[in-house]
């Protein structure tokens, strides 16, 4: 009997089988028509935003509000980016979302002492190689490697021979076998290129964000730059280009490079001067000979040796534990293990000198009349002074198998006087070929096919020149270049996918107004300390309009305003709602406050002899854990030292909640002595603001200012603000005192009611009675396109009239 009749019935079986399959596959939930655009304005400041509406100057936003919607939005307690960002995100507060802020409080596990760690990133970690889902090569092992190689040799060869040069079978057979036992030697060699394990940064966030809800119920989403979300697991529906907290093409959170002539610099690459800041600037004194300026490039470390030698190392070790071993093999295995490890000498040995070495690309700058050929790399653009460069595309080889594709930005600042200087922006991953042990977006195809559509882009997570800037290394002008800069890039990919019909969700996230805030408060607020009217009158021309720096915030919200704009002029669709939200407001920032000295000044933390002004940056030996009953650490986070959870507790867990109460009392009722005003605005005790399985991840409690204060840098990492005496003895200085850095605004430990962000909607929304907050933003995007709100979300969707 023929078996094709029977076949063909198959077929037309499995075929209305799948018929009836696909709508219950591919069906989107029941939902009103329409689309949502969701777009995202990092530190958008509802008050800032209010008062330039009422001068006339937003119009787009203005018609928004007239015929939609607008209100303040509430943000979460931390004020700070990724902590709002990841609740906006996700539904949920920070115990839920498991990212405190950007700084949390460490534990040591050996003593119990406290110390500043990343809130919102972890890492990096080393990761086995097997884990990634697209390496250069298969991840197989060794053996399977070999087996593949000399079999896809055979074969090759074997049909080469035997069946295209018609050679005889026996000596075809021979021939093949021949370059089989090549073939797997090749594939055994090919194999040991790959690394056992590659260092990945990861982020605090535990909790799934809107779009990956949305994905699995079949409702397509695009979301740019989005908050640390870089290592979500990826979900079929949701192309996500990542956004804060994505580290540079270094190892690093941010980093980047000045090399100068100042006669007052001495060290030279790859010795470092760093910069203020901490975050991984670096300053390099070069020479000039003949016109002609060389340095070097600093990129990753070579992951691959390291990795390579800390295998060997590990395989040493098993050796020398071995008991059968002998006296001879023992003497040659601990001189090689001295050899890794450094013989405890000032020589270091090569697994620690491996892992302070980095990649290098030559840096070459030929001076030409009025300009300079500058050579990164392998690539030369000639700039004249000011002038920013175009991408240069970067190689970092760490093996003959897998590279490092990276790309950075160069400013010839100063030519020739007063001395010659170039900045060198951050090396971040190149977007067109992005790494697989670190994807920038997801799927990992995403970033590159954005690259492909609107060229190169920046990748790393912080982008705009904010360190720099404070650090006084480049001049707000170059730093309102390069925002100019971030933003058309950003508006480049959000236009481009806009146009595009593949998500019924979409999303994008600006941060250049937060930036801006940050840097430039000190020339739009008059009565900030370093306001300086000359300095503020400076004119530059930002988007083909001549502006002065007093006029830098203003401008960049009414680009903000254009943006908009554009949007509902030409990608808001009949039956799409947009949403215009940010995660929080801003703040002039004039006065900081340390508050570990204010603990002191209140009899809360001890101390002991101080040996230096550099003694207390952050929390050590300085502390007098015996008589201390409270400390503070990152951006206003208060803990207690508890009996029981700090190795050096003496606080009775069932006194805490008194001591918090009693702390707050001060706090609110404390003045400024340098005009008698009230700083505190308010302290929450976390465990009665938020729950959620993350909350031990929070401090005890949030020690929150009036507009115009904010925790000192010193606070960040525990330190204590330390000066001279008239008799030359080192003692806390005063709590309070004037900001006297270019980071002249924020949002940090500014109480939540005073930087509250950002609604609109082009349609009349029916806001709680409690006013809207970034928590309402998820469940309402869901509703909009029928998607189910998950119960553990802590608000409701926002309801609209039309």
């Amino acid at each position: 009997m023929s078996l094709r009749p029977a076949f063909r019935r198959a077929l037309v079986v499995l075929g209305l089988l799948g018929v009836a399959w696909i709508p219950t596959a591919f069906a989107a939930p029941a939902a009103a028509d329409g689309r949502v655009i969701v777009l995202g304005f990092d530190g958008a400041d509802a008050r800032t935003i209010k008062a330039l509406m009422e001068k006339g100057e937003l119009p787009n936003l203005k018609k928004l509000a007239d015929q939609g919607t607008f209100a303040p939005l509430q943000t979460v307690n931390p004020a700070e980016s990724p902590t709002a960002w990841a609740s906006l995100n996700t539904g949920q507060n920070p115990a839920k979302t498991g990212v405190p802020g950007f700084v949390k409080r460490e534990l040591s596990p050996k003593s119990g002492r406290p110390s500043a760690g990343f809130g919102h990133l972890e890492g990096p970690d080393s990761v086995p190689i097997t884990s990634f889902g697209e390496t250069p090569i298969p991840t197989w092992s060794t053996t399977k490697m070999a087996v593949v190689a000399a079999a896809a040799a055979f074969a090759g060869f074997f049909i080469l021979f035997g069946l295209l040069l018609r050679v005889r079978i026996a000596i075809s057979l021979f021939l093949a076998l021949l370059l089989a036992g090549v073939g797997a030697w090749g594939g055994v060699a090919l194999r040991g290129w790959l690394p056992d394990a590659m260092p990945v940064w990861k982020t605090a966030l535990v909790a799934k964000p809107f779009w990956e809800t949305a994905a699995a119920h079949g409702v397509k989403s695009v979301v740019l730059d989005a908050a640390v979300a870089f290592d979500r697991p990826f979900v079929d529906g949701a192309k996500v280009l990542f956004g804060l907290g994505y580290p540079d093409a270094r190892g690093n959170v941010n980093s980047f490079t000045v090399y100068t002539t100042d006669d007052l610099y001495f060290e030279r690459a790859p010795e470092t001067n760093k910069t203020d800041t901490g975050s991984g600037g670096h300053k390099f004194k070069v020479d000039e000979r003949n016109g002609v300026i060389e340095s070097l490039l600093y990129g990753p470390p070579n992951w691959y040796e390291i990795d390579r030698l800390e295998a060997r190392e590990k395989v040493l070790e098993a050796q020398s534990a071995d008991p059968n071993l002998g006296y001879k093999k023992s003497i040659e295995i601990q001189a090689e293990l001295r050899k890794l490890r450094g013989d405890g000498s000032d020589d270091a040995g090569d697994l620690s000198r491996r892992k302070s070495e980095r990649l290098a690309a030559p840096v070459r700058v030929e001076k030409t009349k009025g300009a300079a050929k500058v050579t990164l790399g392998h690539e030369t653009q000639e700039l004249k002074e000011g002038q920013w460069s175009d991408w240069y595309h970067l190689t970092f080889e760490l093996n003959p198998l897998f590279k490092v594709h990276a790309v950075t930005r160069a400013k010839v600042v100063h030519l020739d006087s007063p001395y010659f200087e170039m900045y060198v922006d951050t090396v971040q991953f190149d977007p067109a070929k992005p790494p697989f042990w670190q994807p920038l977006s997801q799927p990992t195809s995403f970033a590159p096919e954005l690259a492909h559509a609107c060229g190169t882009f920046e990748s790393i997570g912080w982008a705009c020149m904010t360190n720099p800037l404070k650090d006084a290394v480049v001049d707000p002008i170059s730093f309102m270049q390069d925002i100019e800069f971030t933003e058309t890039w950003r508006e480049k990919l959000t236009f481009d996918r806009l146009a595009k019909d593949d998500w019924r969700i979409f999303m994008s996230c600006m941060s250049t107004p937060d930036r801006v805030q940050h840097m430039l408060y000190q020339y739009y607020d008059t009565e900030h300390p370093m306001y300086d009217a000359k300095a503020a009158a400076q004119t530059f021309t930002f988007y083909g309009e001549t502006i002065s720096l007093a006029e830098a915030i203003p401008a960049t919200y009414r680009h903000l305003d254009k943006t908009v704009g554009r949007v509902l002029a030409e990608f808001v669709k009949p039956g799409d709602t947009l949403i215009v939200c940010g995660d929080h407001g801003f703040q002039t920032f004039r006065r900081e406050v340390n508050l570990n000295n204010w603990l002191f000044e209140n009899g809360y933390l001890a101390i002991n002899a101080l040996t230096s002004k550099g003694a207390a940056k952050s929390l050590g030996s300085w502390v007098d854990w015996s008589k201390t009953r409270a400390y503070a650490l990152g951006l206003g986070g208060l803990y207690v030292n508890l009996k029981g959870r700090e190795g050096e507790g003496i606080v009775d867990p069932k006194d805490k909640d008194a001591l918090l109460a009693e702390i707050r009392a001060k706090f609110v009722a404390a003045t400024d002595p340098k005009n008698d005003a009230h700083f505190g605005k308010e302290a929450y005790v976390m465990s009665t603001t938020y729950s959620g399985p993350h909350l031990d991840r929070l401090p005890d409690a949030f020690l929150c200012f009036d507009a115009g204060w904010r925790v000192s840098w010193n606070t960040t990492a525990g330190g204590l603000t330390v000066v001279s005496d008239d008799n030359g003895e080192f003692v806390p200085g005063p709590a309070c005192s004037d900001n006297d850095k270019n980071w002249s605004g924020d949002h940090v430990s500014v109480d939540p009611s005073v930087v509250e962000c950002i609604f609109f909607s082009n349609r009349k929304a029916k806001l709680p009675a409690g006013g809207v907050s970034l928590l309402n933003i998820a469940p309402t995007v869901l509703s909009l396109v029928g998607v189910p709100v998950p119960p553990e979300y802590d608000r409701p969707a926002v309801a609209f009239e039309n």
